[in-house]
């Protein structure tokens, strides 16, 4: 009976040090399991808008980790890759945001663009490096132009 009853105690005491060890949630997460990413959105859209693309990445990051479904975050992540000259990184982040929202124009344009600016590029290497006797360095030429007319 003694037995028994050090078993339960032993039992009882195991079970309440477990539980003190166990991080409990928040009261933020229990009363609003989305207020967290709310905060993360609300840093993101600021730091955004004043041009701390560190700390706008970072959070765009984890609201795209949490809410993948969300194509204006994968389109702001796209933005920030272009202005920290990660263009394909960014030409497949704006993909991401068309996949999830076909009609979002914004995002098809500025894929777009950075398309136009990678062969822009593309065409300024290669006439540098072609004869210009070569019969496609003044089609490249005429095309570069074009771009550029475009681009800027």
């Amino acid at each position: 009976m003694l037995n028994k009853l050090l078993t339960r105690v032993f039992i009882l005491v195991v079970f309440l040090v477990l539980a003190a060890c166990t991080p409990g949630n928040t009261k933020n997460t229990k009363e609003n399991p989305n207020l967290d990413l709310i905060e993360v959105l609300e840093q993101a859209n600021f730091a955004y808008e004043n041009n701390d693309l560190v700390t706008s990445e970072k959070n765009y990051e984890i609201l795209i980790k949490e809410l993948p479904e969300e194509a204006e975050y994968w389109f702001r992540l796209g933005n920030i890759y272009v202005r920290t000259n990660r263009p394909q990184a960014a030409m497949n982040l704006y993909r991401e945001a068309v996949l999830r929202d076909p009609q979002f124009a914004k995002a098809w344009y500025n894929m777009s663009i950075v398309q136009l600016k990678q062969t822009a590029f593309s065409l300024n290497e290669m006439l540098i490096y072609t004869d210009k006797q070569d019969p496609l360095y003044s089609k490249a030429a005429t095309m570069l132009e074009q771009i550029k007319s475009i681009v800027e």
